[in-house]
Parts: structure tokens; sequence; C-alpha cells
């Protein structure tokens, strides 16, 4: 329904004609947690959709200081190529987000080395000539400031409080200040309220002719059709959360019509809700650090208790077992077609269930969500590749269920090469409805299971004689 817009807004956010987040599924190498926990206050604000709006009220905010924006303006085509720069930055954001150590250190780096020729002169707000150098620990401590500001008042005012605390958020984020050479960044709200404060009653934050040059260009940029008047009941709602000096500079106002103002912040919500729900509820920079999370044992987020039961085994007290053992074919190029059609989830795809996995192919920590059924009636699963099976003659993969799925448990998938030459599909579950309610749904239930599964195996059939 919305794969139209979907890829109005991929191609918008990545600059590329044909989306394909690469650079977003690496983040799943590395062999520390990062930063920032999966549980942390950065993770709170930056995922979700407020990072949306945070970015427009990021640069309004940056453009107040002259300094900043000379840099911006001399030393970058942000006008001939607006996408292209907001896909940097969000690569920055999300790499220094979702990364381990290593790439976040490497992405702040990158950075700085794209800073090292942005250097001039500019008029500063109280008159005088100054200097400027992109890596300047002054612009640094503004743009560091500018964006804390923007990503924290932005999830408050469209996703609601941050469960940890505005104070965490700031404290957590001051990391990112000390990587690009903050020396002293805020480290709770208080403090980012007064640094603010204290760049503006030292005057060192104007408007003028410069700075409404770039907020015509954030006003009206070059989007696509489709996306474009989306984009304007968001600038809008953004500029409704700005302090009303900071307005007054840019020479902004809060919509109105005449003298009755608009509920601007409603239209933003509603902007924000639709891409929600036209795009994943976690984009792929944050699965990818969920699989690095998992398979480092740092995050478990499946829905039973630790089983392990699809490599054999009884199977505890209210589960219920599955096995079958099916001949589809004949042959090493029958195992091999078999064995690639299940890791590159081509046997879900052909038993016609909605196949949305995370990674191309299968891989230790994927996440799959399976649609089951149409309409009203679709049920989603989520599971997430907890085993890999990769024993010469055997190949294939476990995943186990994740909250929101109907059930509870474990299912493994091999492709079997025999002595003989025989190919056969193995499937093993174990599993429980996930809920009192869907328990009554026993033989419901069970029903479902035997068909899908029947559907596996005439899928593994095809697949083994390559048609």
């Amino acid at each position: 329904m919305f794969s139209a817009l979907r890829l109005k807004l991929h191609q918008t956010f990545s600059a590329q004609e044909t989306y394909d987040p690469v650079w977003e599924r690496a983040l799943d190498a590395g062999e520390d947690a990062g930063y920032f926990r999966h549980d942390s206050a950065v993770w709170a604000v930056h995922g979700g959709m407020s990072p949306i709006a945070a970015g427009i009220r990021a640069l309004l905010t940056q453009a107040l200081h002259p300094g900043a924006l000379a840099g911006v303006a001399e030393h970058s085509n942000y006008q001939a190529d607006p996408l292209a720069r907001l896909a940097g930055t969000i690569r920055w954001i999300f790499t220094l987000t979702y990364g381990d150590t290593v790439a976040a250190r490497d992405a702040c780096a990158w950075v700085q080395r794209l800073h090292t020729p942005v250097a001039g002169h500019y008029t500063a707000g109280t008159g005088e000539d100054r200097g400027y150098s992109a890596n300047d620990p002054g612009l640094s401590d503004w743009v560091h400031i500018a964006f804390a500001d923007a990503f924290l008042r932005c999830h408050e005012a469209f996703s609601g409080p941050v469960p940890q605390g505005a104070d965490a958020y700031v404290r957590e984020w001051a990391k990112a200040g000390e990587l690009m050479g903050v020396a002293n960044p805020p480290r709770s709200e208080a403090e980012l309220r007064a640094a603010i404060v204290g760049y503006e009653t030292r005057g060192e934050l104007a408007g003028g002719p410069r700075v409404a040059e770039v907020v015509s260009f954030l006003k009206n940029p070059p989007l696509d059709p489709a996306v474009l008047p989306g984009y304007k009941l968001l600038f809008a709602a953004v500029v409704d959360t700005l302090p009303e000096n900071h307005r007054r500079l840019l020479g902004l106002e809060p919509a109105s019509l005449g003298p009755v103002p608009l509920p601007a912040r409603l239209g933003g919500k509603a902007v924000l809700g639709l891409a929600g729900l036209v795009l994943d509820e976690r984009g792929p920079a944050e699965l990818a650090a969920r699989r690095r999370l998992f398979r480092l044992g740092l995050l478990r987020d499946l829905n039973y208790p630790d089983l392990a039961v699809s490599a054999g085994g009884d199977p505890p007290a209210g589960y219920i077992a599955l096995r079958v053992r099916e001949y589809v074919g004949h042959g090493p190029a029958a195992f091999e077609a078999l064995s690639a059609g299940i890791m590159g989830w081509k046997l879900h795809e052909d038993a016609r269930l909605g196949v949305r996995p995370d990674t191309p192919r299968v891989q230790l920590g994927s996440r799959v969500v399976l649609g089951i059924g149409f309409g009203p009636a679709r049920i989603n699963a989520p599971c997430r590749v907890v085993r890999l099976i990769e024993e010469g003659a055997r190949s294939g993969f476990a995943y186990g269920t994740l909250s929101g799925h109907p059930a509870s448990g474990e299912e493994s998938f091999e492709s079997v090469l025999e002595d003989d030459g025989s190919v056969y599909l193995e499937i093993k579950a174990v599993s429980r409805p996930s809920t009192r309610f869907r328990r009554l749904g026993g033989p419901l239930t069970g029903a479902t299971q035997a068909l899908i599964t029947r559907r596996y195996v005439a899928a593994a059939r095809r697949l083994a004689a390559g048609t």
C-alpha cells in the first residue's frame, strides 16, 4: 500500500535512486556494544520518527551562529545537492549511535577530515571580524549543543518524555561531543540550557541576509512532490517548537490563519505518524546493532526461556514438539539448491508467507517478520535467527520467536544430504501459544502450523528441482 511512498522516503534520506542500506547493515560487525546501550536514552531519542523533525530544527539552530553558517554557505553544495549532505549527516549520527566503538571513532574522524579545509572569516553577532575553522572547539561546541537540543526537544514534542530522562540523554550524548573535539560538553539538561543562554547573552547568535537565505531554502527544498507536502507540515511544526527569540532571529513566525494560531504540532505528529506506518519501526542501523549485540550475548529479546530445543531433546512442559522429515530430491545439486533457498529466505517466500528480513541472506541474529493471512486477519510473526547449521551434509538455521509472535519457541529448517544422495527437508519446532488467549485457539493454531508445514515441503521440492 505504501511501497511508492516508502521508496521516495528512502531515496530522500539516503540520496540513492536505488535504495540499499549496505553501510547500515554493516553495523552488525564489531566486537563491543558501542558507546550507547540498547536501553540507553540515546537509542530512545534517536530511534522512531522524531529524528526527522530534529534534523530540521538542528539545521535552523546551527544557522544562528555566523561562524557555523559561514562554513556551510562557503564550503558545501547544500543547495545543489542537499540530499547528499543529509545522507552524510544521517550516516554519522547512526554510526555513532548504533556502531561499535571502532566504527563510531572512525565516523567522527571521517567528519573531522572533511572539516579540515573548512576555514575562512565571518562577521560575528557582535560586529567584529573573526576567523573560523570547522574543527575549532568554539564551533564544534555550538554544533554539538544545537544537535543535542534539537533531538531532545523534538523527541519531547513529538514522541513524549525521554523514558530515561532528559538529563540521561544530554549526559550520554556528551560522549559524541568529546569524540568531535568538544572540551566540556553539557552533561545535564540544565547545563544544556545554560550553554545556549551563554551564546545568546554574549551576542554570538545573529540573523541577517545569509540566515534568511538558508531559512528560505529549508522552507522550500527541492524535494520530490510526493514528499514535499508532508515536509512543509513538519517544517511548520518544528518552527512551533523553537524558542521565540530564535524564531525572531530566523525571521520565522508560528503558523496561523490571520490572528488565529494553527495547531502546527498536530500536523507534525500526523506526518511523523504516517512516516511510522510507511517505514519500519526500527531502521536498518538499529536492526544491525541488535544483530551484533545478540551475537555478542549482550541482548536477549526472545519471548521464551533459553531452550535451544530445536537442536534436539525433549520439549519443556507446556511446549509441543514438531518433527518433519520429507524427501524432496536427489544429488548434491538438489542439496545445494535447497540450502541456498533456505539461507536466502526463498523457502519461506515460496511457502506463500510474507517475508520481511533485515538481511538479504540468513545470518546469526537476523530478524525476520513473517506475515500470515491477509488484510485485517493478517498476523505478523517476528523472529530472530538463533543458530546457524553448517555441518557439511546439513545446512540451514533455527530462529526463535520475538515479542508479538503468536507463538513462543524455536523452529529450524535444514537441507540434509544422505550418503545415498537422497535430499531431505527437516523441520523441527518446539513451541506453545504465546498468550493465554491464543492458547484457547489451540486447534486452529495447530491447523495453521500444519498448513504452513505442507507449504514448506512443497516449496522445498520446487527449490531442490530448480523450479
